[in-house]
């Protein structure tokens, strides 16, 4: 039983997790407050599959969006699939993922938690200030093998975060 001392919360996205190890897989309990989002992104070494246990929420996969409720049962997001979720309903979402293998995808919530609870960047995950800069170029240089936000574009993340990577690991 997953209680609220074990959660990870993101007051940017307006979300919180928890997780579970289950053998190879990982199991992420989430609970999307309405009006949260999670931006669009894609995993290249993840495979996913996204339910909804109390609420709806609104997910799109590979472009396509739809309302995913508890009837539904769980929708699969392969690797390399971009997707992201929204709740509009009105009310809490809460929601489980089972993600194969786990990698690091916890450490990466955790962190991103973390950053916006620190106020390094906004909803559309852009730098606040140039903490927030250096924190995201080095978060998602660590992080690109597994989890690839689309905003900035990805061919524009290529460039421009490797050098400032770099920087922010001299400042440590």
């Amino acid at each position: 039983m997953v209680t609220d001392e074990h959660r990870t919360t993101d007051p940017v996205h307006r979300v919180s997790m928890a997780f579970e190890r289950d053998g190879d897989d990982l199991w992420v309990t989430t609970w999307l407050q309405d009006g949260g989002h999670l931006p669009e992104h894609f995993h290249p070494t993840l495979e996913e599959h996204w339910e909804v246990v109390e609420g709806a929420a609104e997910v799109k996969v590979d472009g396509a969006w739809r309302t995913l409720t508890p009837e539904d049962g769980a929708v699969y997001v392969g690797r390399n699939v971009r997707h992201e979720l929204k709740n509009t309903s009105g009310r809490e979402a809460r929601l489980r993922t089972r993600v194969t293998p786990p990698g690091g995808l916890e450490d990466f919530l955790t962190e991103s938690a973390w950053a916006a609870q620190e106020g390094l960047y906004d909803a559309r995950n852009l730098p606040r200030s140039l903490r927030g800069a250096l924190w995201v170029a080095d978060f998602a240089d660590r992080f690109k093998h597994e989890t690839v936000m689309t905003s900035p574009p990805p061919a524009l993340q290529r460039i421009l975060l490797p050098p400032l990577a770099k920087l922010a690991r001299r400042r440590r």
